[in-house]
């Protein structure tokens, strides 16, 4: 139930967000304790000197080389993950999200095409830049075609294709072969993971607002046919389905600002991770495909760490070590054909040599 779409599983049309929660406790509440967590967090975070509590790959002992290889493949895991979410919406008249249906007219078949074609250019790494330009124009024609607020609710393709468009798609892409689109934008770089991180932490409050908060009927809708509050089960039958969303609004809700503000990343990563997951065997394939793209957003999130020089400059690094690695596999093809081709010229010359010495040989004896 926690970061967890009920649009997706309910009839969408029935339930619209009430704005006139906006100015009530189920505002002012949630918001107060959301803030009030953030602030304790970034007190302790700056008090630690900016240090996360979990050590990140570099803490835990792995090489610098490494470090850059592994971050040389989050473009490709986060290219693939939103990739797989755009195929399958693309394909089932959708946008983005299974609550956002496309219209079956030419309109809507325009938009899913754009969509399959931009999960092909993120699979196959070929022209990534303009397929991030495309994700980008997708998302604001949704919010003309859907309202501005449902796509705020999925900002985090707005981020995603800030971040690709910065870093490219990195290795194993057809990018590689014209030598230069699939390296990251080095003045853009120092942006990319924080806007992404921020977008997707965005996505998350809003969220909590918009389907929890602000829309309890929906809430209670989905309890209704997915009995996800567990609290009586544990001996705490006071908490019904009405006291369970507002608290799943409110955590919702905070670790949204916590991972906007920046502090304690990887900490904030692994704590969502738990309930992203929980849902997945009873909801099934929707909420699987649905939240790819966060999946990949999160291992990103849990190597990068906070934002810090050094981690722009590994991935960049890493992307360059492969595209040196390639021109070596390419050198030394070419220096084989040129061996080749040296030895076959020097056995020429020898076989030369021998015929004219032979010659002369018998010419000799002849005399």
């Amino acid at each position: 139930m926690l970061l967890l779409h009920e649009r997706w599983f309910v009839e969408d049309s029935r339930f619209p967000v009430q704005f006139d929660q906006a100015l009530t406790s189920r505002t002012w509440m949630p918001l107060g304790i959301a803030i009030v967590v953030t602030a304790l967090a970034v007190v302790v975070w700056r008090a630690r000197n900016r240090r996360d509590i979990v050590p990140g790959p570099i803490e835990l002992g792995m090489k610098w080389k490494n470090y850059q290889d592994l971050l040389s493949w989050m473009p490709l895991v986060i290219g693939v993950h939103t990739a797989v979410t755009l195929l399958v919406s693309g394909i089932g008249l959708r946008l983005f999200v299974p609550s956002l249906e496309l219209p079956e007219n030419f309109l809507g078949a325009l938009l899913g095409l754009v969509e399959i074609a931009v999960a092909l250019s993120l699979i196959y790494g070929a022209l990534t830049r303009f397929g991030a330009i495309a994700l980008a124009i997708l998302w604001l024609g949704g919010a003309i075609l859907f309202g501005p607020l449902r796509l705020v609710e999925h900002a985090l393709f707005l981020g995603i294709a800030f971040f690709l468009f910065a870093a490219g798609r990195g290795p194993l892409a057809f990018d590689m072969s014209l030598e230069r689109l699939h390296r990251p934008v080095e003045r853009l770089m120092p942006y990319a993971v924080p806007v992404l991180r921020v977008l997707t932490g965005l996505s998350i409050a809003v969220v909590a607002f918009t389907e929890k908060l602000w829309n309890q009927p929906m809430g209670l809708a989905f309890l209704a046919e997915h009995p996800f509050n567990f609290f009586p089960a544990i001996g705490l039958a006071a908490i019904g389905d009405p006291e369970f969303l507002f608290i799943a609004g409110i955590v919702e809700l905070t670790f949204g600002i916590l991972l906007m503000s920046g502090v304690f990343v990887r900490l904030f990563t692994l704590a969502i991770w738990l309930p992203f997951n929980l849902t997945l065997p009873m909801l099934g394939w929707p909420e699987l495909v649905g939240h790819l793209p966060i999946y990949g957003i999160m291992g990103l999130l849990l190597i990068w760490g906070e934002a810090r020089p050094e981690s722009d400059r590994a991935l960049m690094e890493g992307v360059a070590e492969h595209d040196a690695g390639q021109m070596r596999a390419g050198g030394s093809g070419g220096a084989g054909d040129a061996g080749g081709a040296g030895d076959a010229g020097g056995a020429g010359d020898a076989s030369g040599s021998a015929a004219s010495g032979g010659s002369a040989d018998s010419g000799g004896s002849a005399r």
